[in-house]
Protein backbone atom coordinates (compact mmCIF):
# COMPACT_ATOMS: atom_id res chain seq x y z
CA UNK A 1 0.00 0.00 0.00
CA UNK A 2 1.17 3.65 -0.93
CA UNK A 3 1.81 6.30 1.60
CA UNK A 4 -1.53 8.32 1.43
CA UNK A 5 0.20 11.58 3.21
CA UNK A 6 1.73 12.36 -0.18
CA UNK A 7 -0.96 11.37 -2.18
CA UNK A 8 -3.22 14.06 -3.50
CA UNK A 9 -7.52 13.21 -3.29
CA UNK A 10 -7.44 12.60 -6.72
CA UNK A 11 -4.77 9.70 -6.55
CA UNK A 12 -6.40 8.46 -3.20
CA UNK A 13 -9.75 8.22 -5.38
CA UNK A 14 -7.90 6.36 -8.11
CA UNK A 15 -5.85 3.97 -5.37
CA UNK A 16 -9.14 3.00 -3.67
CA UNK A 17 -10.97 2.15 -7.19
CA UNK A 18 -8.18 -0.45 -7.73
CA UNK A 19 -7.64 -2.23 -4.20
CA UNK A 20 -11.43 -2.08 -4.31
CA UNK A 21 -12.20 -3.72 -7.95
CA UNK A 22 -8.95 -6.32 -6.90
CA UNK A 23 -11.44 -7.68 -4.65
CA UNK A 24 -14.68 -7.47 -5.90
CA UNK A 25 -15.91 -9.13 -9.30
CA UNK A 26 -18.29 -7.39 -11.39
CA UNK A 27 -21.17 -8.14 -12.19
CA UNK A 28 -21.29 -7.58 -15.82
CA UNK A 29 -18.14 -9.47 -16.24
CA UNK A 30 -18.98 -12.04 -19.16
CA UNK A 31 -18.42 -15.90 -19.29
CA UNK A 32 -15.46 -17.07 -20.97
CA UNK A 33 -16.91 -18.83 -24.39
CA UNK A 34 -17.21 -22.78 -24.09
CA UNK A 35 -15.44 -23.91 -27.37
CA UNK A 36 -16.19 -27.46 -28.50
CA UNK A 37 -15.42 -27.54 -32.02
CA UNK A 38 -12.07 -26.50 -33.70
CA UNK A 39 -10.99 -23.04 -34.81
CA UNK A 40 -12.48 -19.21 -34.55
CA UNK A 41 -15.95 -20.34 -36.42
CA UNK A 42 -17.52 -22.17 -38.84
CA UNK A 43 -19.35 -22.00 -42.20
CA UNK A 44 -22.76 -22.70 -42.61
CA UNK A 45 -24.01 -23.23 -46.31
CA UNK A 46 -26.93 -20.91 -47.61
CA UNK A 47 -28.90 -23.73 -49.01
CA UNK A 48 -28.45 -25.43 -45.69
CA UNK A 49 -30.23 -22.85 -43.11
CA UNK A 50 -32.67 -21.74 -45.71
CA UNK A 51 -34.08 -25.43 -46.49
CA UNK A 52 -37.83 -26.01 -44.87
CA UNK A 53 -35.59 -28.97 -43.16
CA UNK A 54 -33.44 -26.30 -41.27
CA UNK A 55 -36.50 -24.21 -40.66
CA UNK A 56 -38.52 -27.01 -39.03
CA UNK A 57 -35.67 -28.04 -36.16
CA UNK A 58 -37.31 -27.98 -32.89
CA UNK A 59 -35.84 -27.42 -29.64
CA UNK A 60 -31.93 -27.47 -29.53
CA UNK A 61 -31.63 -28.95 -32.70
CA UNK A 62 -30.37 -26.01 -34.78
CA UNK A 63 -28.08 -25.28 -32.46
CA UNK A 64 -26.51 -28.90 -31.64
CA UNK A 65 -26.43 -28.86 -35.72
CA UNK A 66 -24.21 -25.65 -35.19
CA UNK A 67 -22.37 -27.51 -33.14
CA UNK A 68 -21.60 -30.53 -34.84
CA UNK A 69 -20.75 -28.42 -38.05
CA UNK A 70 -18.07 -26.54 -35.64
CA UNK A 71 -16.21 -29.98 -35.45
CA UNK A 72 -15.68 -30.49 -39.02
CA UNK A 73 -11.97 -30.03 -40.11
CA UNK A 74 -11.20 -28.85 -43.86
CA UNK A 75 -7.78 -29.04 -45.80
CA UNK A 76 -7.16 -26.15 -48.23
CA UNK A 77 -6.65 -27.15 -51.67
CA UNK A 78 -6.22 -25.09 -54.93
CA UNK A 79 -9.47 -23.13 -55.19
CA UNK A 80 -11.71 -24.97 -52.44
CA UNK A 81 -11.86 -26.23 -49.20
CA UNK A 82 -12.48 -29.84 -48.32
CA UNK A 83 -14.00 -31.35 -45.38
CA UNK A 84 -11.80 -33.92 -44.49
CA UNK A 85 -13.63 -35.93 -41.46
CA UNK A 86 -17.17 -35.87 -42.47
CA UNK A 87 -18.06 -39.26 -42.13
CA UNK A 88 -16.32 -39.27 -38.04
CA UNK A 89 -17.74 -36.05 -36.33
CA UNK A 90 -18.37 -36.73 -32.69
CA UNK A 91 -20.94 -34.46 -30.29
CA UNK A 92 -21.41 -36.20 -26.56
CA UNK A 93 -23.87 -35.26 -24.33
CA UNK A 94 -21.51 -34.66 -22.04
CA UNK A 95 -20.47 -31.65 -24.17
CA UNK A 96 -23.70 -31.27 -24.99
CA UNK A 97 -24.44 -30.68 -20.72
CA UNK A 98 -21.27 -28.43 -20.75
CA UNK A 99 -23.29 -25.67 -23.12
CA UNK A 100 -26.45 -25.97 -20.72
CA UNK A 101 -28.53 -28.75 -23.25
CA UNK A 102 -30.00 -32.04 -20.94
CA UNK A 103 -29.52 -35.42 -21.75
CA UNK A 104 -33.42 -35.43 -22.93
CA UNK A 105 -33.31 -32.17 -24.94
CA UNK A 106 -30.14 -33.47 -26.81
CA UNK A 107 -32.09 -36.70 -27.61
CA UNK A 108 -34.71 -35.22 -29.05
CA UNK A 109 -32.11 -32.75 -31.03
CA UNK A 110 -30.52 -36.34 -32.72
CA UNK A 111 -33.83 -37.63 -33.44
CA UNK A 112 -34.56 -34.50 -35.17
CA UNK A 113 -31.82 -34.15 -37.19
CA UNK A 114 -31.68 -37.86 -38.24
CA UNK A 115 -35.23 -37.48 -39.44
CA UNK A 116 -35.02 -34.67 -41.52
CA UNK A 117 -31.42 -36.18 -43.02
CA UNK A 118 -28.77 -33.68 -41.64
CA UNK A 119 -27.04 -36.13 -39.90
CA UNK A 120 -26.29 -39.98 -40.66
CA UNK A 121 -25.30 -42.79 -37.70
CA UNK A 122 -22.20 -44.06 -38.77
CA UNK A 123 -21.42 -46.05 -35.41
CA UNK A 124 -23.77 -46.41 -32.81
CA UNK A 125 -22.42 -45.89 -29.23
CA UNK A 126 -22.90 -48.06 -26.48
CA UNK A 127 -22.52 -45.41 -23.85
CA UNK A 128 -19.98 -47.71 -22.13
CA UNK A 129 -16.06 -47.37 -21.93
CA UNK A 130 -16.34 -44.13 -23.82
CA UNK A 131 -18.12 -45.74 -26.76
CA UNK A 132 -19.47 -42.37 -28.52
CA UNK A 133 -21.52 -42.35 -31.74
CA UNK A 134 -19.67 -41.35 -34.46
CA UNK A 135 -21.89 -39.22 -36.84
CA UNK A 136 -21.46 -38.14 -40.93
CA UNK A 137 -23.06 -35.31 -42.33
CA UNK A 138 -26.39 -35.71 -45.19
CA UNK A 139 -27.09 -34.07 -47.64
CA UNK A 140 -31.05 -35.70 -47.26
CA UNK A 141 -32.04 -32.63 -46.07
CA UNK A 142 -32.14 -31.26 -49.22
CA UNK A 143 -35.37 -33.60 -50.39
CA UNK A 144 -37.06 -33.48 -46.89
CA UNK A 145 -41.09 -33.06 -47.50
CA UNK A 146 -43.26 -32.68 -44.18
CA UNK A 147 -43.92 -36.07 -42.39
CA UNK A 148 -40.90 -37.60 -43.84
CA UNK A 149 -38.05 -39.23 -41.74
CA UNK A 150 -34.95 -40.30 -43.32
CA UNK A 151 -33.83 -42.31 -40.24
CA UNK A 152 -33.96 -43.08 -36.88
CA UNK A 153 -31.79 -44.06 -33.58
CA UNK A 154 -32.09 -47.73 -33.50
CA UNK A 155 -33.38 -49.28 -30.48
CA UNK A 156 -30.99 -50.20 -28.17
CA UNK A 157 -32.06 -53.64 -25.64
CA UNK A 158 -30.97 -52.40 -22.15
CA UNK A 159 -28.82 -54.96 -20.21
CA UNK A 160 -29.68 -56.64 -17.32
CA UNK A 161 -33.24 -56.97 -15.46
CA UNK A 162 -34.32 -53.93 -17.56
CA UNK A 163 -34.53 -55.96 -20.40
CA UNK A 164 -36.89 -58.82 -18.78
CA UNK A 165 -39.82 -58.71 -21.31
CA UNK A 166 -38.10 -59.30 -24.56
CA UNK A 167 -36.62 -62.40 -23.00
CA UNK A 168 -38.24 -65.69 -22.86
CA UNK A 169 -37.97 -68.18 -20.31
CA UNK A 170 -38.45 -72.06 -21.21
CA UNK A 171 -39.13 -73.36 -18.29
CA UNK A 172 -39.33 -77.44 -17.53
CA UNK A 173 -41.57 -79.78 -15.74
CA UNK A 174 -39.58 -82.39 -13.54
Amino acid sequence: MENLDNMTPDDRLENHKREYLATHKSKYEFPKPKHIGRGKGTFVERELFESPAFIALGSVAPQMLIYILGKRDFKQTNKSRICVNDKELKLSYIELEKLGITQPRATRGFDDLLAKGFIKIEHHGGGCQKDQSIYSLSNQYLLWKKEKVFSARPDVLKKGFQNRKQRQYQHTKP
